[in-house]
């Protein structure tokens, strides 16, 4: 069976999705400049508390399945949050989840929004990128507020965080697992302002290892490694110097993984990074391994270039148990060790 993903997706039909399926107003240049923010302390958001309203929108791939929506409400009610849903978690335009003028309108408002506490997504997919240069980044600088996804969420985390200095969370999504370490992790940082980011508590696919000794420190960046590979060239890509990248990645052959990587190489992010932490590289096994590297051996040919700290299979994915990861703050990475530990709580 043919499993989609953003590769084939890409292959088989960006020439209809340019001329049919956009619409002439999402090419448009930005309607104001934003700089990226430089040498500045994180931007923290407050934490979350009992009572407090967080709300459910769509910014990226259209949820179909209602019952999904209805049970992650209930969830978040039954974990102590007011809950407000958005409209365009149950909006459907095409394979998105509403026009991207009805998406990047609901975000502003909702982070514009004082009663809103944390903004969850529904899904991820792909969307996300094609609203970034309709954000209102002045407002999320003057109400900075959690902001919780990943996957396709990648883009919009590292374009908040490139242009406001705001720490945002890469964690679960609506339709994702909330068992075990998936819930306890993002509540330790968001709700108890832990700073322990713990890669031991659950089985994995790939196990922890140290794949490069050392230890360093450093903001972190990150997140799915196709996403983050699609905003090089654009003005949300983040600065790399002496930062701890994370990567993770789901349904790509190892070629597809070697040529990605080989992108960050080439645009010199490695040669600026502190550190590395890969996370959980789900079902990227070559369809073909009798004329394949492995994954572990792409990773392997990258690392022996690599002089800075290097984690494997740290434990935050396309996975049941998705620790998160808070994009933006400082943290410090002990290879040796296997561990990852803030230097300041992610939120206040």
């Amino acid at each position: 069976m043919k499993i989609f993903n953003r590769r084939n997706f890409v292959k088989s039909g960006i020439s209809l999705v340019a001329t049919a399926f956009y619409p002439f107003e999402a090419f448009h240049a930005p309607s104001r400049e934003y700089q990226q923010v430089e040498n500045v302390a994180p931007l923290i958001p407050d934490r979350l508390k009992p009572g407090d309203l967080v709300a459910i929108m769509g910014i990226a791939g259209a949820l179909r399945d209602e019952k999904v929506l209805v049970e992650f409400k209930v969830f978040l009610e039954r974990i102590g949050f007011r809950v407000l849903v958005g409209e365009t978690a149950s909006k459907f335009y095409g394979y998105l989840s509403g026009t991207d003028d009805e998406r990047v309108e609901e975000f502003n408002q909702l982070v514009a929004n004082p009663e809103v506490k944390a903004i969850f997504f529904t899904k991820g997919g792909w969307g996300s990128a094609r609203i970034l240069d309709k954000i209102n980044f002045d407002v999320i600088r003057k109400n900075p507020k959690i902001l919780v996804g990943f996957s396709d969420l990648t883009s919009l985390l590292t374009a908040v965080n490139s242009m406001t200095g705001l720490i945002t969370f890469h964690g679960p999504l609506g339709n994702s697992s909330w068992q075990g370490t998936s819930l306890s992790s993002l509540q330790g940082l968001v709700c108890q302002a832990r700073c322990d980011l713990d890669f031991h508590a659950a089985p994995q696919i790939q196990g922890l290892k140290t794949l490069r000794s050392g230890y360093c420190e450093g903001p972190l960046i990150g997140g799915n490694l196709s996403v983050f590979c699609s905003l090089l060239g654009t003005p949300y890509f983040p600065n790399c110097k002496d930062k701890i990248l994370f990567l993770e990645e789901v349904h790509e052959e190892p070629y597809s993984i070697d040529r990605m990587l080989n992108s960050l190489r080439l645009a010199g992010v490695f040669s600026e990074l502190s550190g590395v932490v890969f996370g959980q590289f789900k079902d990227c096994n070559a369809e073909n391994p009798s004329i394949s590297f492995s994954l572990e051996e792409v990773i392997e040919q990258l690392v022996n270039h690599l002089r800075i700290p290097v984690l494997w299979g740290a434990s935050f994915g396309h996975v049941k148990y998705n620790s998160t990861i808070p994009v933006g703050a400082v943290a410090r990475l002990d290879a040796d060790q296997q561990t990852l530990f803030l230097l300041h709580p992610s939120v206040r």
